[in-house]
């Protein structure tokens, strides 16, 4: 059995709604959401109205010794189309400290609307045993006419590792890339034992560039020198030779010819080393290099690529072009050291030529294929707007034999992103016309973690995207059978309005509040709930207090009108010991939806409700509403399970 404490007061809430669900209907609440209950269990009492409809009551006491600390109510009306959770927990009426068990308190709120959905929060935790120190922030914001992002992060974790020595390794990088160029400069340094203290220092210090067809290749280097070495370093000529030997067997393999030159040239015995300066060009090789490509393009037998096919694709990849690829590095015992100066132009058509191998895969579904088509409009609109795109970053990381550290940053933003954007649209490309923003801080305060973000996307009919999205997933998918797009059909003749959860757990206390509102909730197949001795369930409320759940079904036309207690007894739901109050017989009054009360909680929703901006911002694409619509419809199917 699930101990009350480890789950939680709000857990309870949900166990205590479902468990009334289940009496009030018996085993058919464990069916699934698309199955209707064959009857319903005999009620407590029924209330019988001047028209024929009915309120049955069941009234279900909790023996669990801690269940009186948990309050609240739960509604759902058909007419209105609004459905109401309110739950709260007193955990000074609870023996266990459920605050120290849950781990965590402050407050959170989720929203979703037609066009967007948000969530934030300001959370304390404090089961951190191993973290020992954590930082983190995340600044995000992607619009039709703005685009950055900035993450830094830092965290020290005890923990035991499987080394002896203190190994650290560090890197910045900078990359900026435009529709036809990448380039990259970094550098990187890693101190961790390497071998032998009488290693000899080594390093390399190279350049290659290409102008057509010539490739040129300058190095400047200092190497071991093994004993079964020496003969080829101990002097100028023997060191040339040794080159030339090397180069040749390159120049052979890719069919075309190379030049040397050896600037300068010495051997150190004692050291072990030599040092050498030295230019080769290579020229003729293009062609041979794109057969090679072609050929071996054709022969994997994935692809299944004819001839023509091969060749095309090898010369897109060809067209790469190297304006210059500087990289230098030097090693000793204990460290290794790297720099790196990267300029490439006609970046796009390796993508394309990538995207065209992908393509000739036989197992690449629809949906990807779509995918690539996406990539080569959005390198046509990036040509078209000039944009620019550049990111920063550095990482350092350190792994003792107690603890591990890591500390992370990074920033991104484009230049001429509105016009991006705008050649997107014009191309029947939409997704970046969100608006997004996503704010998050974490970082310890003495044994705990304090976190707080705020997250809101809007674009407009994200929601009717997202639907389009899943029915299109779904006639695409052969294992998936065509009438699961049917709710999806009715999610959208309910006219969604807007759903909205709010919690906030304390040391002492806990309050969970959710609602959702839908223009039309008779639209959705079983609403009224019908079941199959004909009763028509048009509300449910739920209230529990004092360990007691008492759970309200309306039942429209439960009788008809005048009828006697005999035609009332005869119906599924009323037993031998229901008590049958006709009417004229009984005054009470029982628990409804607050329409304005539940509305206005409702439009409380929204950016506002966690920071000072007047509209939604946004920019991912439509699976942050599938996720929206995955709990709204969880919630619903939850109502169909259980009542």
């Amino acid at each position: 059995m699930i101990r009350i404490q480890q789950i939680g007061a709000l857990l309870v809430a949900l166990l205590l709604v479902a468990s009334m669900g289940a009496a009030a209907f018996g085993s058919g609440a464990f069916q699934s959401a698309q199955e209707q209950p064959t009857n319903v269990e005999a009620a407590d009492e029924v209330y019988v109205h001047d028209d024929g409809d009915a309120v049955l009551v069941y009234e279900e006491a909790h023996e669990d010794d801690d269940a009186g600390a948990v309050a609240g109510e739960f509604g759902l009306e058909t007419q209105t189309g609004l459905m109401h959770v309110l739950y709260g927990a007193d955990f000074d009426e609870v023996d266990e400290d459920v605050a120290e068990e849950l781990g965590v308190t402050g407050d959170l709120s989720m929203y979703m609307t037609p066009d967007g959905v948000g969530s934030s929060g300001d959370m304390t935790f404090t089961d951190t045993e191993d973290l020992d120190e954590f930082d983190a922030s995340v600044d995000v914001e992607q619009s039709p006419s703005n685009y950055y992002a900035d993450i830094d992060f830092s965290i020290l974790v005890e923990e035991d590792n499987f080394v002896e020595e203190e190994e650290i390794v560090e890197m910045d990088a900078t990359t900026e890339t435009t529709a036809t160029s990448l380039s990259s400069t970094g550098s990187m340094t890693a101190e961790m034992p390497m071998g032998p203290e009488d290693q000899p220092d080594e390093s390399i210090d190279m350049t290659l560039t290409q102008d057509g067809d010539e490739y040129t290749l300058d190095v400047d280097q200092t190497q071991a020198v093994s004993d079964y070495q020496q003969d080829d370093w101990e002097d100028e000529a023997a060191a040339e030779a040794a080159l030339e030997r090397q180069f040749q067997a390159v120049a052979m393999n890719l069919g075309g010819e190379f030049d040397l030159t050896l600037e300068s040239h010495s051997y150190d015995e004692v050291a072990g080393t030599a040092d050498v300066s030295y230019t080769v060009t290579f020229t003729g090789v293009q062609d041979q290099l794109n057969a090679i490509l072609a050929q071996e393009l054709q022969q994997d037998p994935e692809l299944q690529l004819d001839p023509n096919e091969a060749q095309a694709i090898a010369d897109r990849l060809m067209a790469l072009e190297i304006d210059e690829m500087q990289f230098d590095a030097a090693m000793s015992d204990d460290e290794v050291t790297a720099n790196w100066d990267v300029t490439l132009d006609n970046y796009d058509e390796v993508v394309l030529g990538v995207v065209e191998i992908a393509e000739s895969l036989d197992d690449v579904d629809d949906e990807i294929a779509d995918q690539f088509d996406e990539v080569r409009t959005m390198l046509e609109a990036q040509e078209a707007a000039d944009l620019v795109q550049s990111t920063e970053m550095e990482l350092y990381y350190r792994e003792a034999p107690e603890e591990t550290e890591m500390e992370f940053s990074a920033s991104s933003d484009a230049e001429n992103w509105a016009a991006y954007v705008d050649e997107l649209e014009e191309r029947g490309v939409d997704e970046f016309a969100t608006d997004t923003s996503l704010s998050f801080d974490a970082q310890t305060v003495g044994d705990e973690l304090e976190v707080g973000y705020e997250f809101h996307a809007e674009e407009e009919a994200m929601l009717e995207q997202a639907l389009d999205e899943m029915e299109q997933a779904i006639a695409q998918d052969p294992m998936l059978e065509d009438d699961l797009a049917e709710p999806i059909e009715q999610f959208r003749d309910a006219e969604f309005e807007l759903a909205r959860m709010t919690m906030e757990v304390t040391e002492s206390e806990a309050e969970m509040e959710a609602a959702m509102a839908f223009e039309d909730m008779e639209s959705f197949e079983g609403v009224p709930f019908e079941t199959e001795d004909g009763l028509s369930v048009t509300g449910v409320h739920v209230e529990t207090e004092d360990a007691t759940t008492t759970t309200y079904v309306t039942v429209e036309d439960f009788v008809g009108e005048d009828a006697d207690e005999d035609e009332v007894r005869a119906q599924e739901p009323v037993g031998e010991d229901t008590e049958v109050h006709l009417p004229g017989e009984w005054d009470r009054e029982f628990p409804s939806i607050d329409e304005d009360e539940v509305r206005s909680y409702l439009e409380e929703a929204g950016p506002e409700e966690a920071g000072d901006s007047s509209t939604l911002p946004g920019g991912v694409d439509t699976t942050t509403a599938l996720a929206g619509v995955a709990v709204v419809g969880g919630l619903f199917l939850a109502y169909r399970k259980y009542y």
